[in-house]
């Protein structure tokens, strides 16, 4: 580039996940780069976002390649499964369960993320980037034309050092310093009013155990496959609880709600709150009445979505969460990691090699946030009111996971040169999924409204195994899971609409928010 000397070529912000990863794509490339890392922390903790779903599992093992570490230090995930009920005094055997039959088709996984995320810092100090750790950056310098951008640099021991780059990556994850810097983050929190609690766990007991087959013969009965290794839900109007098993014995734990339907059981503490949330779930009984929390293990966060005006400017960009968060339902935060962390560097290698790269900018600065706000009207938009009634979550589970399959999982699966570059759902035929999914999400959330106004919510929340008649695949199979999504959100729409009206009491009482 025709500019003055720097000292770096890139600067990133964050050596975690998007941190690393872009870290690695530029240096193993070009060797010569001069990339720079500045990690705050002395070391990474154990964060939410253990769960991949499949377009985050082929980002690790086919773009950053790391299959063996995956295979010795992580779980491989075996689909997701949701557990409904009607009381906390439900027999597990009695409860109805979405999932599938058997183990999953494609490479997804349970991480721990503190393993993870310092194995590939690793890895990209190994491929030749530097390291300042920890460190804490103090000012950031943008240049609005072809000068060095600088940044003023504290390391934990040491005097603070002023360095010159052509290339800013804020892979800062929430703290979103660039975000906050220019005033440009946005929060979604009047329309998605999410908190969440979660927490370590161990002596946990998990479903696969003898005790846990032996007290509930169905957990063997309905079907063949392992579910402790699953991403498992327990599900309820207004939130939702996951539990994910760690490679060290642990179990994650952690519940998210809507505070406009649900409000956490009064306790002591939060981790104390939060157990004894997840004990009103039969399930959750099951597994956590003699668990033991990490009590220093313990996060909360009160408004979970947020995103960027815009994510690219003159030679910077924003990576990962960094650039926004959305939910954590369908375990997809690292699936937006590996799209702009993909696009990202591209557009840095572009502009290091001198290519004009403003069309590429402009394109991540209008397809980001429209992407954002596609894939949350389609998936999340007040999704929360009907959570809890299985009939309508076994509709949003066909039909959600089936465009998921047939849009971005078969396009990085099939045409990853492409896609990486994109956004998801993006473009014509990504736009009329969003759209579509959109609509059928406002359907349910109406269908739900209705029951509970009739007092028919969570009709089918006992005696129901509900699994997918196939798996799911990168390919137009997935078309099939889709119609029978479909069918089943037309037997509810009508089966809603044939109920009669219920007495004045209980229209009353369907308006209170619940509580546990």
């Amino acid at each position: 580039m025709n500019m003055p000397a720097t000292d770096y070529d890139v600067i990133i912000m964050g050596g975690a996940f998007s941190g690393s990863a872009a870290a690695m794509m530029l240096k193993r490339d070009h060797p010569d780069m001069r990339v720079l890392i500045v990690e705050r922390t002395t070391h990474f903790d154990r964060k939410v976002g253990e769960s991949t779903s499949e377009v985050a599992g082929c980002f690790l093992t086919r773009v950053l390649h790391q299959s063996s570490h995956l295979s010795a230090k992580h779980y491989q995930k075996h689909g997701l499964r949701m557990w409904f009920c009607k009381t906390p005094q439900d027999s597990v055997d009695d409860l109805t369960e979405i999932g599938p039959r058997f183990q999953s088709r494609l490479a997804t996984f349970q991480l721990d993320r503190s393993i993870l995320d310092e194995h590939l810092l690793k890895e990209a100090c190994d491929f030749g980037c530097e390291l300042m750790r920890p460190a804490t950056i103090k000012t950031i310098t943008l240049s609005e034309n072809e000068a060095p951008h600088t940044l003023e640099i504290m390391p934990q021991e040491g005097q603070m050092r002023t360095v010159t780059t052509k290339w800013i990556i804020d892979a800062s994850g929430k703290a979103a310093l660039l975000a906050k810097k220019l005033g440009i983050q946005h929060s979604i929190g009047d329309e998605h009013p999410t908190s969440s609690v979660w927490c370590r766990f161990r002596n946990v007991n998990d479903l696969d155990s003898f005790k846990s087959r032996k007290m509930f013969p169905k957990l063997t009965e309905q079907a063949n496959c392992i579910r402790t290794t699953a991403t498992n839900h327990l599900m309820g109007r207004g939130w939702w609880c996951w539990i994910i098993p760690l490679s060290d014995g642990s179990f994650s734990a952690g519940v998210t709600w809507d505070r406009r339907l649900y409000t956490l059981p009064e306790g002591p503490s939060l981790v104390a709150r939060l157990q004894a949330h997840l004990v009103s779930h039969p399930v959750g009984r099951l597994m956590f009445e003699n668990a033991i929390p990490d009590e220093g293990d313990t996060f909360y966060y009160k408004n979970l979505g947020y995103h960027a005006e815009y994510i690219a400017g003159n030679r910077w960009v924003m990576v990962g969460d960094a650039a926004g968060f959305m939910d954590p339902l369908y375990s997809q935060g690292l699936d937006f990691c590996g799209y702009t962390v993909s696009a990202a560097t591209e557009l840095v290698r572009k502009s290091l090699a001198g290519e004009d790269t403003q069309k590429i900018t402009d394109y991540l600065n209008m397809a980001y946030p429209r992407s954002y706000r596609t894939w949350f009207e389609a998936l999340y938009k007040d999704k929360y009111t009907y959570l809890g009634d299985a009939e309508l979550m076994h509709a949003a589970f066909l039909m959600d996971l089936s465009t998921y399959f047939l849009g971005p999982v078969r396009g990085v699966y099939t045409n990853p040169d492409h896609e990486w570059k994109l956004m998801p759902y993006d473009g014509p035929i990504g736009g009329f999924f969003g759209r579509f999914m959109a609509f059928y999400n406002r359907r349910l959330v109406s269908i739900a409204q209705e029951r509970v106004r009739k007092g028919i919510y969570g009709l089918k929340n006992h005696g129901h195994f509900l699994a997918p008649r196939m798996s799911m695949s990168p390919d137009t199979s997935a078309g099939r899971l889709l119609f029978d999504g479909i069918m089943v959100w037309l037997k509810a729409e009508i089966s809603t609409w044939l109920a009669p009206a219920p007495p004045k009491e209980a229209m009353v009482m369907a308006k209170k928010p619940v509580t546990a």
